[in-house]
């Protein structure tokens, strides 16, 4: 089974290292914190935390869907399509209506375009908001301002992207 470890934990874009799985595990014993790590079948490589609880979540989840079909005798449509249906009673798929999954695709879509309307200054606090991940308090500190002062900032440009997506 092919490993894979961040070139530089503090640099997850650096890309990655393959190794093999003794100095998988002394590089377990050897880190600062938790290894997380999460297996593809053909390869285990290792995450940030949050795509760690993101793709076991989703896994999670998976497999309750599978265990609950399975207590009360669900079909799925991937089972009626390969021919391993065999008469169970159809029960109607609760997941997100498709009307909203295109919805929502379409404005991921559309999100560069939203984003390049920001100012700078707009820009920079909602990359630090949403993809860095940082609090509205560590950036009131890091601006010299109060929380309520940087959440209503968040608010104005939440509120100008929402229109952009309006119209």
């Amino acid at each position: 089974m092919n490993i894979f470890i961040f070139k530089d934990k503090n640099n997850t874009s650096a890309g990655y290292v393959q190794i093999t799985e003794d100095e998988l595990q002394a590089y377990k014993k050897n880190s600062e914190g938790k290894v997380f790590l999460i297996n593809l079948g053909h390869s285990i490589m290792e995450v940030d935390e949050i795509a760690y609880h993101d793709f076991y979540k989703e896994e999670n989840r998976e497999d309750y869907r599978k265990k609950l079909a399975i207590k009360n005798n669900v079909v799925s449509m991937e089972s009626l399509i390969s021919g391993e249906f065999n008469e169970c009673n159809l029960v109607v798929d609760t997941s997100e209506p498709l009307d909203e999954k295109v919805m929502r695709e379409m404005m991921i879509e559309k999100l560069p375009e939203a984003i390049s309307t920001l100012t700078d200054e707009e820009n920079e606090l909602i990359q630090q908001i949403y993809f860095n991940h940082i609090s509205e308090r560590e950036l009131a500190g890091v601006y010299g301002v109060s929380r309520t002062a940087i959440q209503k900032r968040r608010n104005k440009i939440l509120l100008k992207m929402k229109k952009f997506f309006e119209n």
